[in-house]
């Protein structure tokens, strides 16, 4: 086995965020910040740490800092209906750096209290902008299937949360028109065997579905920076 740094989140620090979120309170935070950020907020900075070097393989533009990576287990509520402080599903995405490139695909790893996952995604502010990855599908249907087809092997689903109702390519090819619907797109895995995250062999398991998940992420990115290339995303249209 690699020598990884990532040793597994343990159902006791897991237990103990749920508890952080049910108390909700900056006392009970307080007494427990360190127990939750050496069980959580550290092993999920060690999964970045460990796969900083494939994300980099991948795309030599990834950001691969652990820090800005992971979710806060503090939550902004400013501004949110949703008032309660702290979070028990924690999140980290895999991409560059959103203020140079907003919108840009993602590879992401998750946990709930009853569940983990990870996957591919690629969701855009304008949804309208992803006609232009409809125009790659359409012209170079044999390379998407075959992204298709990785994310498959990778052990990923498709889903896609919003999509337009008409068929806005009729002459497409049936097997294209479940994508030439959507409005954004992902592919991922989730799993209620929450004992695969409490062991570094979790580092094997997401280095070998993104590296084979790869083709697709080479897809996506290839259509943002047409996109941006297009003037269609400007970073500065999305400072906030």
């Amino acid at each position: 086995m690699n020598d990884y740094n990532f040793q597994g989140i343990k159902p006791e620090s897991i237990e103990l965020l749920c508890l952080n979120r049910f108390n909700d309170s900056r006392e009970f935070y307080n007494e427990h910040k360190e127990e939750l950020k050496q069980g959580i907020t550290i092993p999920m900075r060690q999964i970045m740490l460990d796969l900083s070097d494939l994300m980099y393989d991948i795309d030599g533009m990834m950001m691969t800092d652990p820090v800005r990576s992971v979710a806060r287990i503090y939550r902004d509520t400013r501004g949110n209906r949703n008032k309660i402080k702290y979070r028990e599903n924690i999140w980290m995405f895999f991409r560059r750096y959103k203020n140079e490139y907003p919108g840009a695909p993602f590879y992401f790893f998750e946990f709930f209290p009853d569940r983990f996952g990870y996957g591919l995604v690629f969701w855009l502010y304008r949804p309208a902008f992803f006609k232009e990855v409809h125009k790659m599908i359409i012209k170079h249907p044999d390379r998407w299937l075959d992204a298709v087809k990785a994310c498959e092997d990778a052990g990923f689903t498709y889903d896609c949360s919003d999509f337009y109702k008409k068929d806005l390519y009729p002459d497409a090819p049936e097997e294209l028109k479940p994508y030439l619907k959507a409005k954004n797109m992902s592919f991922c895995y989730y799993s209620d065997d929450m004992s695969r995250i409490n062991t570094p062999k979790l580092i094997d398991e997401l280095r070998l579905a993104f590296d084979i998940a790869r083709p697709m992420y080479e897809f996506f990115i290839e259509a943002y920076e047409g996109m941006m290339n297009q003037g269609l995303i400007k970073p500065e249209d999305y400072v906030r």
